[in-house]
């Protein structure tokens, strides 16, 4: 969750990019900038025991300490069984711990218990996106605007839920809904844009991209997404200047840096591109084939001895790699 790519989503995808179906497109992770789910303050009455073991729970939650506050919601319920917001808080811990079946389970049970409550729906939805069951996610999130018909975040997470499985009609209008809510929402602008590039409509993709862009100069997310859309389009330049600015928002964007070093070789701007490759190296050094792409831009430049260095270190990387599978 704190965590929460044509084209990537966001939770950002956590993240914020969050990785959509595509490999090379990407909702903001921002998305899950929407997610309500907070510790709540329920009914504690019961037993004063139970209600300090929730209280401490709370607490430890607050400060990020989970598996202490999961420790004590457990304690709390095996002296107060039916303690819906114990459950809900415990299941909100799991999901910041990224342990998506036990988060599952923990907010089921608070639906057992409570069945209107929309907010469980919802957090339970983003348990299921959060671990790519897209259809769980769907049919809780829809259930959610079933009890609450104006949930805005929840119009958010189905319309990228929509998109993930290939449901573009019904994601683009779940994401103009959620811009009716709040018309000044650059991120779902972007996410738009994002869902109308993977539909093939790059015309109302690039009109998206700039509406975002026009609420938020500085929207990572419009700006890569933008720059990739350039580069499917076959605009060279714009997709350099896109990425660009990409990387000025974010240097530490190492599939940015990335394709703006591809685009350089394409350009025969050698050493723009191995300035590019070493930043995306440096943020991602899992990206091994970063290595041999800086040998041939070296061997293009004919520093041969260069080259030969970061060809060497490719082959040893990959080695590795191939021997930790």
């Amino acid at each position: 969750m704190n965590r929460r790519k044509l084209l990537c989503v966001v939770t950002v995808c956590s993240g914020l990019f969050i990785s959509l179906l595509n490999s090379n497109c990407c909702f903001s992770k921002t998305a899950i900038e929407e997610n309500t789910s907070k510790p709540v303050n329920g009914n504690l009455a019961g037993l004063d025991v139970a209600n300090e073991q929730y209280k401490q729970g709370l607490n430890y939650a607050k400060y990020g300490l989970y598996d202490e506050a999961i420790d004590m919601y457990k304690k709390s319920l095996l002296r107060e069984p039916n303690n819906s917001d114990a459950y809900k808080n415990m299941g909100i811990a799991y999901l910041q711990k990224e342990k998506y079946d036990e988060a599952i389970e923990a907010l089921q049970k608070v639906i057992e218990l409570k069945p209107k409550d929309y907010d469980a729906c919802y957090t339970l939805g983003t348990a299921y996106f959060d671990k790519g069951i897209y259809d769980k996610a769907i049919e809780n999130f829809k259930k959610t605007l079933q009890i609450s018909p104006e949930h805005k975040a929840t119009f958010f997470l189905l319309g990228i839920a929509y998109a993930k499985v290939g449901k573009y009609d019904d994601a683009i209008k779940m994401l103009k809904k959620r811009i009716e809510f709040d018309p000044n929402l650059a991120i779902a602008y972007s996410n738009l844009g994002i869902v109308y590039s993977m539909k093939g409509s790059d015309k109302e993709a690039f009109a998206e991209f700039r509406k975002a862009l026009d609420i938020d100069p500085n929207n990572e997310s419009a700006l890569y997404n933008l720059a990739l859309l350039y580069d499917k389009t076959g605009n060279l330049d714009e997709s350099i200047q896109y990425y660009t600015k990409t990387v000025e928002v974010n240097l530490s964007n190492s599939d940015a840096q990335y394709r703006l070093g591809k685009n350089y070789i394409t350009k025969k701007q050698y050493d723009d591109a191995i300035s590019a490759f070493q930043t995306a190296v440096m943020s991602d050094p899992t990206n091994i084939e970063i290595y041999n792409d800086i040998g041939n831009a070296y061997k293009a430049k004919g520093m041969d001895k260069d080259a030969e260095g970061y060809f060497s270190l490719y082959k040893k990387q990959s080695s590795k790699a191939n021997k930790g599978k």
